[in-house]
């Protein structure tokens, strides 16, 4: 995982894990920020990217996970595979973006209610919000796991991707240490917190933010130079899947399916 030129190199990898087919997935549902558990099917990719990753010995010294049920299960699982000494650690900031009124709604059921562009711009733009949970019902959630051990801004009625952005942004630093530092990182996570998160490491415009998805349980692997002001830029952009046919075909699945 470290052979890329040592002058200006990042020493610490970056392995990027959407997790494993959830429910909400299984069902083509707006699942957001619902903590809604794995498929069978979703458990058992999950211990196969984890045996891929064992295999390959791309072990990592550290993995962080959403506290959503989806991301931190898969993590579980890959951990079996890796060995049980591999740290794990949780961040709502990797959570999924909330939904707002569309969660729990099924997909086809939004587009065909709202029309097709008003879908795409909810689901797939940078800054569209979908419409807010009332005040009640984020209440009511507010007081259900795992929110109601969280801080209050771990939950909001509505989010735009850019609004997943900006909150990934103050963990990054951490991120960052970790890397600098040697360790080898891997991180699972959603489909709308991993494409913001490729937002920040790819720099990609709005354009290819859009037609970014994500596909579940493949790993997409980074390493990171420094450019010239000692910024970190990735050596190849866009990362590199493990299985690149089947992450490509899987993801074209996705995307027919109206995104990640």
């Amino acid at each position: 995982m470290h052979d890329v030129p040592a002058r200006a190199a990042i020493p610490g990898s970056l392995v990027l894990l959407r997790h494993g087919e959830s429910v909400g997935n299984a069902r083509e549902l707006f699942t957001g920020v619902l903590d809604v558990d794995l498929t069978p099917d979703g458990e058992q990719s999950s211990r196969d990217a984890g045996a891929r990753l064992a295999g390959l010995g791309m072990v990592p010294d550290l993995v962080v996970t959403s506290e959503l049920a989806r991301g931190w299960r898969t993590a579980e699982l890959v951990v079996e595979a890796l060995g049980p000494d591999r740290p794990v650690m949780r961040t709502w900031r990797l959570n999924e973006r909330s939904y707002g009124a569309l969660s729990g709604h099924l997909k086809s059921e939004i587009r065909a209610r709202h029309g097709e562009e008003l879908f795409r711009y909810w689901r797939r733009s940078l800054d569209g919000r979908p419409p807010a949970l009332d005040r009640r019902t984020l209440e009511l959630w507010a007081r259900l796991a795992p929110f109601d051990r969280l801080p209050a801004e771990a939950l909001v009625a509505t989010e735009s991707l850019a609004d997943v952005v900006a909150r990934l942004e103050p963990w990054m630093e951490d991120l960052w240490t970790e890397l600098r530092a040697g360790h080898d990182v891997l991180v699972v996570a959603h489909g709308n917190s991993l494409r913001a998160l490729c937002a920040i490491l790819d720099g990609l415009t709005d354009a290819e933010l859009t037609a970014l998805n994500i596909p579940n349980a493949r790993p997409l692997c980074y390493e990171f130079v420094e450019d010239d002001g000692g910024a970190p830029r990735p050596v190849v952009r866009g990362g590199t899947y493990l299985d690149p046919d089947i992450a490509r075909l899987e993801a074209a699945v996705i995307a027919r399916q109206g995104g990640t």
